[in-house]
């Protein structure tokens, strides 16, 4: 690989950024950009520039960090909290749930966890959210509470009835009041030795898909960071690729498979969490379909529904199978979703989808070999499924193979997201 430049060994110092989790000549091509915006044609000049001037520095990150969010992305992390803040609105004589969403971005996170508790029922008064992120861009566009289309990419947005009024600009929707003033927004950097050094210890602290930008130095920093900002029975939820990370580093996985959530090693095990009388009335962001012989019961120990070739009901009231087993699994029930998605690639051999989701469920499980093998059939049908590649750099990464990683991740990312960096 090229060695870095200048500016990319700062990123890199400042910001634990692994240049090439995105792409080298995509990190190049910012940087190209910041410095003609800067008036510099030297990148050890620009370097000097961005160390001495805290605007061009911002400027930089503004560029460089990655957008790609939306509202309620992934159900099971929300449905937690809705029980988890329930479950504190019974017991609590005055005290308020703090929960930490770092990095926070454009604001759909932190704001998806306030509609998810006052849906759940849970008085704004009893809980909190601080919001923080590198991009003062981000923030400002998290603090207007508006948003447009790419913001609501769940299959059935029924919050934005509940919590947002259509906006002036056509096309657009603005946050309601309600969901707005629980958030507290800040400019930070997890890695700054001194980030929320003031703030009292977080119940809960969302840091998703951040570590997956990390380099190995930096992803270990992040963890003990992370660790400090948690209450002794704090929960710490991850993204899905990061998991085993955590596991590595002494976390325990609690909560629903598809949650990520995690509780430290030496920490008391909160059991009414998760408990049924803790949990919504419907897990939240699930589209109720419009035909009770499309429903699916996701409560303990339900039989698994029968497939698409075993269905009475007719092919527009089928549900997808892979849909029924990623509820089976945000419901907690890893072993029968594992049944679903093995008797879907019976009928289906060539579905990339359905083996991602076999790896992700064997991985939750312990069974990390199977897993791997899922991750490479995943591959094998879809070489650039961005998600199994990192999930496979992580583990070549944990086994020392850091060569074989860093290929993974290369491979991963000359395929990004939509909103990847540079993208307004």
């Amino acid at each position: 690989m090229p060695p870095l430049t200048e500016v990319e060994h700062l990123l890199a110092t400042r910001i634990g950024f692994d240049v090439h989790t995105v792409g080298l000549q995509a990190v190049r091509a910012v940087i190209r950009r910041s410095m003609d915006e800067a008036g510099v044609s030297d990148p050890a000049e620009y370097a000097r520039k961005l160390i001495g001037d805290s605007e061009t520095w911002n400027r930089l990150i503004d560029r460089v960090v990655i957008p790609e969010t939306w509202f309620f992305r992934d159900t099971a992390p929300f449905d937690l909290v809705a029980g988890f803040a329930r479950a504190h609105a019974r017991r609590a004589s005055g005290s308020v749930l703090r929960i930490l969403s770092c990095p926070c971005s454009s604001g759909e996170e932190s704001y998806s966890l306030v509609m998810a508790m006052l849906h759940a029922g849970v008085p704004a008064d009893l809980f909190s959210v601080d919001a923080v992120d590198l991009s003062r861009r981000l923030l400002e566009s998290a603090r207007a509470g508006l948003y447009g289309a790419r913001s609501f990419r769940t299959e059935s947005p029924w919050y934005r009835a509940a919590y947002f009024d259509p906006a002036e600009a056509d096309g657009f929707w603005r946050l309601r009041h309600p969901v707005l003033s629980p958030v507290r927004f800040s400019q930070g950097n997890l890695l700054d030795p001194e980030f929320l050094e003031n703030r009292q210890p977080y119940d809960l602290v969302f840091c998703r898909n951040l570590l997956i930008y990390f380099h190995a130095e930096a992803r270990l920093l992040a963890i003990t960071a992370l660790s400090k900002l948690l209450t002794a029975d704090g929960t710490l939820v991850l993204g899905h690729a990061e998991a085993a990370f955590a596991r590595e580093q002494g976390f325990t996985q609690i909560g629903p498979a598809g949650a990520f959530a995690f509780h430290q090693a030496n920490s008391r095990v909160m059991r009414k969490l998760i408990s049924p009388a803790s949990r919504p009335k419907r897990p939240l962001g699930v589209v109720l379909p419009r035909s009770p012989s499309a429903a699916v019961n996701v409560s303990p120990r339900v039989p698994i529904p029968p497939l698409p070739g075993d269905a009475v009901s007719s092919p527009e009231h089928e549900v997808s199978p892979l849909t029924v087993a990623r509820q089976l699994a945000d419901a907690g029930q890893l072993e029968d979703a594992l049944k679903l998605c093995s008797r879907h690639l019976q009928r289906v051999p060539d579905c990339a989808d359905a083996h991602f989701l076999m790896a992700v469920l064997q991985n939750a499980l312990g069974h990390i070999e199977l897993a791997a093998s899922s991750f490479r059939k995943t591959l094998y049908l879809d070489p650039n499924h961005r998600e199994a590649l990192l999930h496979l750099a992580l583990n070549r990464e944990a086994l020392g193979d850091k060569p074989g990683a860093a290929l993974l991740r290369a491979r991963a990312l000359r395929h990004p997201d939509p909103g990847a960096i540079g993208e307004p």
